[in-house]
């Protein structure tokens, strides 16, 4: 195996971690400022074929957003953004997978607030059973109604996930 290619992973299924997995955003606030917060990951799997991945599932709490302001974090929640009282989870489930340099390039659609957006996740090793996803959310077709100049349209995810492998 070359430095630059994915690693094969042992076949069945991987476990998320909840209590030692982080989802993190980034996004612009009134144009130039940037919020960052972190959503917990409740649960998630990984499943893997002939080394490879073939299928990913998370969930996600909105209702426990946390951006270090108390405020913000309640305003985000209300029914015209996230909407976490009536629909507290948000949903990552993986359409497609390829190996792609040390890592994977995981396609797939994030459910929330009743609908769902594409997103790709860069997913990379990030030492023995740790990972590291990526990726920019086009928060558009979710249907938050708010101007741009207020909350950017692109949100930037960062995913710091520990898998607990199959037995």
């Amino acid at each position: 195996m070359s430095p630059h290619t994915a690693p094969a992973l042992r076949a069945g299924t991987w476990t998320v971690r909840s209590g030692r997995t982080t989802a993190a955003f980034e996004v612009r606030n009134f144009g130039f400022n940037r919020v960052r917060g972190t959503i917990p990951v409740r649960a998630g799997t990984v499943e893997v074929r002939d080394g490879g991945v073939t299928a990913v599932h998370a969930e996600l709490d909105v209702g426990a957003l946390d951006t270090q302001n108390e405020r913000r974090d309640a305003d985000l929640r209300k029914p015209n953004l996230l909407d976490s009282a009536d629909r507290p989870a948000m949903t990552f489930t993986a359409t497609g997978a390829r190996r792609r340099d040390e890592g994977w390039e995981v396609t797939g659609e994030l459910r929330l607030r009743g609908t769902s957006c594409p997103l790709t996740l860069t997913v990379v090793p990030d030492g023995g059973t740790r990972v590291r996803a990526t990726g920019t959310l086009d928060r558009a077709p979710l249907g938050m109604r708010v101007p741009r100049a207020v909350i950017g349209r692109y949100v930037r995810i960062d995913v710091e996930a520990e898998l607990e492998p199959p037995s």
